[in-house]
């Protein structure tokens, strides 16, 4: 057997080992992990919460459609348009039988205001609603031989329904005398 001669060289310096990897079965920081359930507790309660606002229905007692069907109807009357005033009435057949009485009586109208104009919902389900109208009408009247010009309080209160997403006039009661 041969022996190879001892050599009197030695190697460089490569300088610290580097630290060790965690083994794979070592706890993770705890901090982190008390973090994480109210991290995703904080995102439910906030996608919870946005949820009940988006999908809520609409309060039917915010909502004026009601009320400006019934001062759209009022500026028709003030303008004796009878057309327009049964557009506002609901489509069925009592108003095609009404329409050639109003388009009569708008007829006689000279002037009429209603002053003072305050509007108020009552009711209101989404489907069905009431609206109080008070005010001070104001009016001239050409009955032929005579003509008449007055002033009254009015106190009436409309009812309407929705028809197709469209409120309607379905009756008005009107104050015993």
């Amino acid at each position: 057997m041969s022996q190879e001669p001892a050599t009197t060289e030695r190697k460089a310096d490569t300088g610290p080992l580097p630290p060790l990897p965690t083994a794979p079965g070592a706890p993770p920081n705890r901090r982190r992990a008390k973090r994480w359930p109210w991290v995703a507790g904080g995102v439910a309660l906030a996608l919870a919460a946005m949820a009940l606002v988006l999908l809520r229905p609409p309060d039917p007692m915010a909502d004026p459609a009601a009320v400006e069907t019934v001062r759209g109807f009022i500026a028709a009357v003030e303008s004796r348009d009878a057309t327009k005033m049964l557009s506002y009435v609901e489509p069925t057949v009592a108003k095609r039988q009404i329409g050639p009485e109003v388009r009569t009586y708008v007829e006689y109208i000279e002037e009429i205001r209603f002053d003072s104009a305050r509007y108020e919902l009552l009711t209101s389900d989404g489907e069905r609603a009431q609206v109080r109208l008070t005010a001070t009408m104001r009016y001239t009247v050409d009955l032929g031989e005579e003509r008449r010009s007055g002033e009254r309080p009015v106190d009436a209160t409309y009812q309407l329904r929705k028809v197709e997403g469209t409120w309607y006039l379905s009756g008005v009661t009107l104050p015993a005398t």
